[in-house]
């Protein structure tokens, strides 16, 4: 598909559910990671413009956690944004 397409809400939802557990589960062994880097070892898997949704949702929804331009899961307990 071309890289205008038309995402409805249902599409982009369905993406970022499908993309989602394998985000969460790179990311669950703690070692930060670039954005780059999540969407490269994720890459045989899922297509990366699926990926860099993903990771801007669950940043949105702040189930990743942001620093020094790298991304980890949030530690239960702590306040963020």
């Amino acid at each position: 598909m071309s890289a205008a397409k038309s995402w409805s809400s249902d599409r982009l939802d369905a993406a970022i559910a499908r993309v989602t557990p394998d985000v969460l589960a790179l990311l669950g062994d703690g070692v930060p990671r670039a954005e780059a880097a999540i969407v490269t070892a994720l890459a045989d898997r899922h297509p990366k413009d699926d990926v860099w949704r993903t990771l801007m949702r669950l940043a949105v929804l702040e189930q990743l956690v942001e620093a020094g331009g790298k991304h980890t899961l949030p530690v239960p307990g702590t306040e963020q944004g």
